[in-house]
């Protein structure tokens, strides 16, 4: 990958990914140093004070300044020496590190308790849901014009969208969405759930599909979308027993029980090499919708 056309949000995912490389020793002395000649201008370069990036990234941060200081980036040549000393003072910076992936995982975990308490009461709730799932992403192409700024703007637009329940998202009655970033790639994505009345409404792919066409709206054309509703995809997940998507039925503990096994994939601790490797000040990475609502049966009414 050319590193001098690292968009902000690829620069960032391949710094933090050769932080903890070097720091899990799974990188060679000399890739390293490749990588350090080819990360840190465009790094510095894409680099804002405003916004939130991960603990490896702000130990590169230190680490480089600690040796080069004030150099202009575009004369920094990381050469043997320099190379070595940036390995030894990032180890500095191990705990802290650590302490921030524990801290992810444990908030994977608290969110997925919650998203698993919403997922079944709304499934208690409705004979039957209609479970739809679907990734928003940008297209391989284009996505080197996209910022974490403008991620950001598109996914407030699209929740905005999903929360005035028009068009395709009219029977809605339950959501659920979660932020990602992949690794060197730095893809930045959405895991996004959405749960119709299924007595309203059937045709998951139909319906899949429109909520895509909403994000390609969105992000003006940027976007793109990963529908797993087809057919082809629909029967391996069946036939594999593990079929959640689609109409989901109430007294149909295997179809509910792969309904919620679907849901809980938007929140897997596991997935530490996901989350956003920078951030804009107060962006949600997690949210899902409201079950208690004055309509719902069994419910005292909301106090205004």
């Amino acid at each position: 990958m050319p590193y001098s056309h690292l968009n902000q949000p690829l620069v960032v995912a391949n710094v933090h990914s050769l932080v903890t490389d070097i720091l899990a020793n799974t990188i060679s002395f000399n890739e390293t140093m490749d990588k350090l000649n080819g990360l840190y201008y465009p790094f510095m370069n894409h680099l804002n004070t405003e916004l939130f990036y991960t603990q490896p990234v702000l130990a590169f941060f230190s680490s480089t300044q600690a040796i080069v200081g004030d150099t202009y980036p575009e004369n920094v040549i990381w050469d043997h020496d320099k190379t070595k000393r940036f390995i030894n003072i990032l180890s500095c910076y191990k705990n802290d590190i650590e302490n921030e992936r524990q801290a992810f995982i444990y908030q994977e975990s608290q969110n997925k308790r919650e998203l698993e308490c919403y997922v079944n009461n709304l499934s208690n709730h409705y004979s039957r849901l209609l479970f739809i799932r679907i990734d928003l992403k940008y297209a391989k192409e284009t996505r080197h014009h996209v910022s974490i700024e403008d991620f950001d703007c598109h996914m407030r637009k699209f929740r905005e969208l999903v929360s005035n329940k028009k068009t395709c998202f009219e029977y809605l009655q339950g959501n659920a969405w979660a932020l990602e970033q992949g690794g060197v790639e730095g893809g930045l994505h959405c895991h996004l759930l959405l749960m119709y009345d299924g007595s309203k409404i059937q045709n998951d792919w139909y319906l899949a599909r429109e909520v895509g066409e909403k994000w390609k709206m969105v992000t003006g054309g940027l976007g793109e979308y990963y529908n797993y509703h087809d057919k082809k995809t629909k029967q391996d997940y069946e036939r594999n027993g593990k079929l959640g998507i689609g109409m989901i039925h109430q007294n149909n503990p295997i179809e509910v029980e792969n309904a919620l096994r679907t849901a809980l994939y938007l929140t897997k601790p596991e997935k530490v090499d996901q989350y956003l490797k920078v951030k804009v000040s107060g962006m949600r990475t997690f949210g899902h919708g409201t079950f208690r609502t004055a309509k719902r049966r069994g419910l005292p009414p909301i106090s205004k």
